[in-house]
């Protein structure tokens, strides 16, 4: 069976959902977890942490497709945005000396993917994911990594009931390593 990750890197809450492929409508939830550093963790001490917590989750797991959610820089929330580079720039610096391969789809591919709109609020995707694969998740940033790793199911054609727009934006997605 075929198992895909979705990672939702966030300096304040990174999502990570690993999905497996059923034989029913949903696929088997395998995993569901929201990584946060201690208070007081900063800079790239909290960079460090985020980042070997999803190595330690790809070690365990040994996902057959990973799927990091592509850089959103929003210029709004300026003073994170370093931080979120640097998360974004070593988790995949870590990933490529593994040797391992992962999809990089942009926020609007992963909104458009899920709720059929690429500007779709967060609590959308929730209501979206609840909706279209019956799961209620516990936070908006594992509801993002939920769909990134049906994208991840898609891309392999290994999710049920998705429409031909659904496959088609999965299986543009370019493999990357690098």
């Amino acid at each position: 069976m075929i198992t895909s990750l979705g990672i939702d890197p966030s300096i304040s809450g990174t999502g990570l959902v690993a999905l497996r492929q059923s034989k029913f409508n949903y696929p088997d939830l395998v995993l569901e977890r929201e990584i946060t550093a201690p208070k007081g963790v900063l800079g790239l001490e909290r960079v460090k942490l985020i980042a070997l917590e999803i190595m330690g989750a790809i070690h365990e797991l040994k996902p057959d497709v990973i799927v990091v959610e592509g850089y959103s820089l929003h210029m709004g929330h300026a003073s994170s945005v370093v931080q979120l580079v640097e998360l974004g720039g070593i988790l995949r610096f870590l990933m490529m000396l593994d040797g391992l391969k992962w999809l990089d789809p942009r926020a609007s591919v992963l909104k458009k993917f899920v709720t059929g709109k690429g500007t779709a609020q967060k609590d959308q995707m929730m209501m979206w994911v609840l909706k279209r694969w019956g799961h209620t998740s516990a936070s908006n940033n594992t509801a993002d990594a939920y769909g990134l790793a049906a994208i991840g199911l898609a891309s392999m054609n290994r999710l049920h009931g998705i429409s031909k727009e659904m496959l088609s934006l999965s299986a543009q997605l370019p493999l990357r390593c690098n």
